[in-house]
Parts: structure tokens; sequence; C-alpha cells
């Protein structure tokens, strides 16, 4: 499969476009593989979760091969902690964390969701809001994720609005895939999966527009000196830092992480509302709550 090198020593694995009436559904595992797409587990709660993703794209799923643009000013790093056990608080995560059982570690997370259109609640300031699916940045120094970016800027009578997936292994900067579109008010479902959990230096992400249809996967690296520690997995709104400042968060009204899972290297499911939610403050004062809203449902909520 080639690969396309980016800066700080990341490469990026590109996989083959499947052929035209490709069906995922009935496709070789090698074939999966081969194509970019998530592999299909003996387990017949994944073998369900695979029918119904494919089986809603039937018909308008078309494969992305994705362009990069490595974008050095934004990053979206570890929790900063406030507080732990129970409701934690945090000055640029709002969401929902959960914690790997004793001696077992995080291989991979999913997610579905609706992509936020996002407010500026002033004039004359960029704002900003990640939603993202994510390993590890809970009491470690790394963070593999993928998300979509939303920012929004409103001055005068215009408003301008920028949204784009993109990917990370913190402590490198986030990568944009910038032929991927994704608009506010589309569902996206993500896949973020590592090939050993605790201890890997790589990993896969599957993106896929379900309201579009468009879908792309890739491999990266994780930088120079960081594995994977996988003790925790995220859903997460965030302020990210910009310009190597924290950013101040957008209005993004609700966003409703479902299917939030984690499974671990013995192959046991995590749900996102299993472990604890966290709230965004500002200045010691909540503007985003995070609600485990069922056992897979977590709700980041802006209140401003």
């Amino acid at each position: 499969m080639p690969q396309v090198a980016l800066d700080a020593g990341m490469k990026v694995t590109l996989f083959e476009p499947p052929p035209r009436g490709f069906d995922p559904l009935s496709a070789s595992l090698a074939d999966l593989e081969k194509h970019g797409f998530p592999t299909r587990l003996a387990d017949p709660h994944h073998v369900e979760r695979y029918k119904r993703v494919f089986g809603h794209l039937k018909g308008k799923f078309h494969y992305v091969v994705p362009t990069f643009r490595i974008n050095n000013e934004k990053s979206h790093g570890p929790r900063k902690r406030r507080a732990a056990d129970g409701t934690e608080t945090s000055t640029n995560w709002c969401g929902a964390v959960a914690y790997a059982p004793a001696g077992q570690s995080f291989r991979w997370i999913e997610g579905d969701w609706v992509v936020p259109d996002v407010a500026a609640p002033t004039q004359n300031q960029w704002y900003y809001c990640a939603n993202w699916i994510g390993i590890d940045g809970d009491g470690s120094g790394d963070v593999c994720q993928a998300g979509v970016e939303c920012e929004v800027y409103h001055g005068g009578g215009s408003i301008v609005r920028n949204v784009y997936p993109w990917f990370e292994w913190f402590p490198s900067s986030e990568v944009q895939i910038t032929n991927l579109g994704i608009s506010p008010g589309d569902m996206v479902t993500m896949l973020l999966c590592t090939n050993q959990a605790a201890g890997s230096t790589s990993a896969t992400v599957y993106f896929t527009n379900r309201t579009t249809g468009a879908s792309t996967s890739l491999g990266f690296n994780a930088p120079a000196g960081s594995k994977l520690v996988g003790n925790s997995a995220e859903w997460i709104v965030e302020a990210p830092t910009v310009g190597g400042a924290q950013s101040a968060i957008a209005d993004f009204g609700e966003v409703f992480f479902s299917v939030s899972e984690a499974v671990t290297n013995n192959n046991i499911i995590v749900d996102g509302g299993s472990g604890d939610n966290i709230n965004l403050t500002v200045n010691g004062n909540v503007v985003a709550d995070g609600n485990l809203i069922a056992p897979t449902v977590v709700q980041a909520l802006y209140v401003g």
C-alpha cells in the first residue's frame, strides 16, 4: 500500500479504492483490508453494526482517496484536568471518558454524531469546536484521535465558517483531510483502530459521511517517542489549541455521540456511558456540560 510522507516524520498509508460494485458485506477480509474497510468481527453485535452502517450507505457510498494539509498552528491535546472521579471538569474538553478494565487496554473506538452548526457568541473573534473520538489523553501525554473541526467568525453582517475532518496523534499537529466534504447537519460515523492496543505506534481511521455517502480511510503513525497507553477512550467536544493558546469554544448547541463504544485487547466492549462525564469550564464557570444519556449515548451541551 502506498505511503505519503508528511512533516515531522509522519507517514500516511493509503488504500486502493474499491472497484465499482464492491460489497463490504460479502467481501473477503483480505479485500476489506486492501480497500480500506474495517474488518468484520465475528461477534454478532459487531456484525449487526456493520450491516446497519453499510446498509444505510447502499446506493450512495463513494470512496474518496484522501488529500492532506498539516495545520501546525492547531492541536488537540490531552485533557487539562480540574478534577477526578464522577463529574470531571476541564478547560478544553466536554463529553465523556471511559476507562479500560484492569489489566486491559483499548485498541479501537467508534462513534456516530451530527456535525453541529456552530455560532459565534460575540462578534469579531474566531470561535472553535472540535468534535472527535480518541484513545488516550486522560492520564497520558499522547492522544490518538480523529474528528471534525468547526470554526466560526461573525463580523458585521457576515459569518464565516470552516468545517473539515482531521486526524492527529498528539503531540503531532492536526492533519486536515482537504477533499472529504462535511457540512453542518451531516451525520458522520468514525472508527479508529490501533494495531495492538497498548504499545501501538500505528492506527487506522475510517471516516464516513452517512448523509452524502462520501467515505475514506487511512493509516498513520505515532510521533517519534510516543506509543499508545490505551487507558482511556473519549467522545469529546473540545476547544482546541490554536497558535499556541487555548481557543474560545463556539456555541455548538448540542452534540450527541451515539454508538459510543470502545473495545479492549481482550475484545471487551466498554460503553462511553460507563465512564465519567466531563464539563468544560472557562474561568471556573461551566460553559458546556457532558452528560451520560444512555450506556452508548453521550451528550455535549453548550450552556454559555
